[in-house]
């Protein structure tokens, strides 16, 4: 993980230069212009600035969970004696990575995936993260992680009910089920970001 650390900055900048250079390509299939992939939604749309904003700022809480654990995982690979704090940090980091790619891109209602197969695998690599981490997972701020994954079922049994519910309740299912996943991704977050401060005190005092 040491090497993946050193690696970084010039993956990051490689990849930065091909997801521009990618646009070409995706221009010219969909005949739309560069802006098209370049500019906010928010002006391609012409909707208002306000728009999906509690969206935006649920993939933003995604982000920042994943970017607080990646970069602890890799300052611990280097410090800490033990390695599987490390380890279960950049588990959990890419896992949250991958989740606020599907929350920007709703993966899991694209790219021709069955959504309940794509929700069945995030759950299986949780569990198995669970399984492989439990010793981490109880040590660390359990509370928050267990708020999250609450909250995260609350918000899928509303969508797998959602027309029933609808029928009672309105359009509150719709903010009762987002609310609930933002919740949860906040109360995941602080998970991840506690979990990886007491780690490093913790590496850091030994």
């Amino acid at each position: 993980m040491q090497r993946f650390g050193n690696a970084l900055p010039a993956i990051a900048l490689v990849g930065c230069v091909a997801l521009i250079a990618l646009i070409v390509p995706l221009a010219e299939i969909s005949g739309r212009g560069y802006g098209f992939f370049t500019r906010d939604p928010t002006q391609i749309g012409q909707i208002p600035y306000y728009s999906g904003y509690l969206s935006s700022l649920g993939v933003l809480t995604w982000a920042t969970g994943a970017a607080v654990a990646l970069f602890s995982a890799v300052l611990l690979d280097g410090l800490a004696a033990d390695r599987s704090e490390a380890t279960f940090l950049f588990y959990f980091g890419c896992l949250t990575a991958l989740l606020a790619l599907d929350d920007l891109f709703l993966i899991h209602e694209n790219f021709f995936l069955n959504e309940k197969i794509v929700f069945l695998a995030y759950m299986l690599i949780a569990l198995t993260g669970c399984v492989l981490f439990k010793k981490h997972l109880l040590r660390q701020a359990t509370g928050f992680a267990i708020a999250a994954a609450c909250a995260f079922a609350l918000s899928l049994i509303i969508d797998r009910f959602q027309y029933a519910i609808q029928e009672r309740i309105g359009d509150f299912r719709i903010l009762f089920e987002d609310g609930s996943k933002f919740f949860g991704a906040v109360c995941w977050a602080i998970f991840l970001c506690k979990a990886s401060a007491a780690s490093i005190l913790q590496s850091a005092r030994s």
